[in-house]
């Protein structure tokens, strides 16, 4: 009996479970929220890593037999883990750069992350290893992480969430990419509203990538279970 385990610092995670169970049905799914550590987008190196490894043995104390880290900055620190932690988890960031390799056209590859993912390189690293050659620009877009945290969705744009988005894409427009890596799990959740702002622009979804890369999982359908930890009140 498979249990996958999926954390995450905020909504991003949920993506991430969305894109697994339209895969597959057939692994149960253990769904770690760190509210109390987020955001993970401004932590510092040292902070992250405590914070994953926390994270990591929660999720293997109840029961994980696999765990996708679906955070893309949480991944930015998986090699300084230990290295029992490191065979425990999978970060997102290099299926999700394999993919944008595979099917940009121009070689000419963007991506939006936070601010602490941008610091760090992680996809340029990732994406010039599978191809020196490829052209790669990075666009810190925490902004984006806020509104989505705040509620912002696909399905439900109000037109001042949809005119914030358009501005945050402002640089990434003006670009010559001609595809853009969605470089934080949050980012999903409004994939096709930047679809429709960055026209002719292939996006390539972290959530989606990193849900490919924990299967095949088993034959059967399974079960959902969240755990949460909040901050309390004062």
């Amino acid at each position: 009996m498979s249990v996958i385990g999926v954390f995450d610092s905020g909504a991003g995670g949920i993506a991430v479970i969305k894109e697994l169970r339209r895969l597959s049905a057939r692994a149960d799914i253990l769904f770690f929220r760190d509210r109390i550590g987020a955001p993970y987008g401004k932590k510092t190196e040292g902070e992250l890593i405590h914070l994953v490894e926390g994270d990591i043995r929660l999720l293997t104390e109840r029961g994980a037999d696999k765990i996708l880290m679906a955070c893309c900055t949480a991944s930015t620190v998986w090699d300084k883990l230990h290295p029992s932690l490191r065979q425990a988890a999978t970060p997102i960031i290099l299926p999700t750069a394999r993919r944008a390799a595979e099917i940009t056209k121009t070689g000419k590859i963007g991506v939006i992350a936070t601010e602490a993912t941008v610091a760090s390189r992680a996809f340029s690293r990732a994406l010039h290893e599978i191809n020196p050659s490829l052209s790669v620009a990075e666009w810190q877009t925490q902004e984006l992480v806020s509104l989505v945290e705040g509620g912002a969705r696909d399905e439900s744009l109000t037109r001042e969430e949809f005119d914030k988005i358009k501005a945050t894409l402002k640089e990434v427009s003006e670009s010559d990419i001609d595809t853009l890596i969605l470089g934080c799990t949050h980012f999903p959740l409004v994939e096709r509203t930047v679809s429709v702002i960055l026209k002719g622009v292939r996006t390539v979804s972290s959530a989606r990538e990193g849900a490919r890369a924990m299967l095949p999982l088993e034959d059967r359908h399974g079960r959902i279970i969240y755990v949460e930890n909040k901050p309390r009140k004062k």
